[in-house]
C-alpha cells in the first residue's frame, strides 16, 4: 500500500512563494519522512468571504499554515488555495467557477449554506474555516456534510495560535467524524398501506337513483298515456290459472 503524503506547513508557505514561517526568504529544509497513520487527519480549507482584501488574504494565508502546522490537511493544489483567499488569477486555471461561488458569499444568505458546502466539496475538505470581516477580523468553522456552521467564532486579533489550533482542530475532527460515522438505522415506522374507501356498490347507486326518478315521473308517465290512448283498459291478466304468484298488473291503451 502507497503511504498517504501530507503537506507540511512549511511546503505550504513554499507552494505559495512565501518563507517558511520562522526563516527567511529561500531558506530551505529538508521534508518531514512521510506516514501513514491508521486514520488520517481531518482536511480543512480557509475560505475568505467577502472582500478580499490584502489583510484578510494574508490573514487567511497565515491561519492556513497554522493549521497546516498543527497536523491537519490541507489541499495540496496552491491555485485552489489562492483561490479560496480571493487572491487575483493571473491565467486560465479552470477554478473560475470556484472564484464565482466564492464571491457571491453574502449576496444571499439564504443560498450561503448551499455554496459553502459546494465549496467543500470541491476542496475534498471535511470543514472550511471562513475568515471575514465583522468589524474586526472574525474565524468560524463551517461542517461541509452537515452544511451548518458551528457554535462560537474566534476574533482573530484576540485569540492566541494555540486557541485558534484548537478551535479550529476540535471542530474539523468532529466534521470528519460526520463523514465516516455509520448512519443510525431508521426507526421510522413502515408505512401502512391505505384500504380503499369503502362505500355502496355502483350497481346499487344506480338502483337507488332510477327507483327515485320512476317515483317522481311515473304520475306524468300514466298522464302522458291516458291523453295519447283515450281509453286505457286495467287488465288483469289471469290467463294462466296455474300461475302461483299473484297477478301481474299491465297498462294497455285502448283504441279510439
Amino acid at each position: 500500500m502507497t503511504p498517504i503524503a501530507y503537506r507540511s506547513a512549511d511546503a505550504l508557505a513554499m507552494d505559495d512563494g512565501r518563507p517558511a514561517p520562522g526563516k527567511p526568504s529561500g531558506s530551505t529544509s529538508a521534508p518531514a519522512p512521510d506516514t501513514a497513520p491508521d486514520f488520517p487527519p481531518p482536511k480543512f480549507a480557509v475560505v475568505v468571504a467577502g472582500d478580499p482584501d490584502e489583510t484578510l488574504r494574508n490573514t487567511a494565508a497565515f491561519i492556513e499554515t497554522e493549521a497546516a502546522r498543527s497536523g491537519l490537511r490541507a489541499p495540496t493544489d496552491p491555485t485552489l488555495r489562492a483561490a479560496l483567499r480571493g487572491e487575483p488569477s493571473t491565467e486560465e486555471d479552470g477554478l473560475e467557477g470556484l472564484r464565482s461561488i466564492r464571491r457571491g458569499l453574502g449576496v444571499d444568505p439564504a443560498k450561503d449554506l448551499t455554496a459553502y458546502q459546494r465549496i467543500g466539496l470541491i476542496a475534498g475538505a471535511d470543514a472550511l474555516v471562513v475568515i471575514r470581516r465583522e468589524g474586526g477580523i472574525v474565524i468560524e468553522v463551517f461542517d461541509v456534510s452537515a452544511a451548518q456552521f458551528y457554535e462560537g467564532t474566534l476574533t482573530f486579533a484576540q485569540s492566541t495560535s494555540e486557541q485558534r489550533a484548537r478551535f479550529i482542530e476540535s471542530r474539523a475532527q468532529q466534521a470528519q467524524l460526520r463523514w465516516t460515522k455509520p448512519k443510525p438505522p431508521s426507526t421510522a415506522p413502515a408505512p401502512t398501506a391505505q384500504k380503499p374507501e369503502t362505500g355502496p356498490p355502483a350497481d346499487k347507486k344506480e338502483e337507488s337513483r332510477a327507483k327515485r326518478r320512476w317515483k317522481k315521473a311515473w304520475p306524468y308517465v300514466v298522464a302522458g298515456a291516458l291523453l295519447a290512448g283515450g281509453v286505457t283498459y286495467l287488465i288483469i291478466d289471469r290467463r294462466n290459472t296455474d300461475e302461483v304468484g299473484p297477478p301481474l298488473l299491465r297498462f294497455r291503451p285502448g283504441e279510439e
